[in-house]
């Protein structure tokens, strides 16, 4: 069994998953500080984009998340 990694949040006061990207986590908990204090805790990689697209930002060659 596999357990993801969480902590907790300051801002929304819940337990967030941290393998997922900080939009993702935004998104789910509604979200809507500039800066993220648990952003160094963020895997950033977004299984929602086709692999070749999150491969081209990994290395520099495609466009950058927004």
């Amino acid at each position: 069994m596999f357990d993801s990694p969480i902590e907790m949040c300051p801002v929304c006061g819940e337990w967030v998953l941290t393998d997922q990207t900080r939009k993702e986590c935004a998104r789910e908990h509604q979200c809507t500080v500039a800066r993220c204090p648990l952003e160094r805790c963020f895997s950033g990689f977004d299984f929602s984009l086709p692999k070749s697209e999150h491969e081209a930002r990994v290395l520099g060659k495609g466009p950058k998340p927004r």
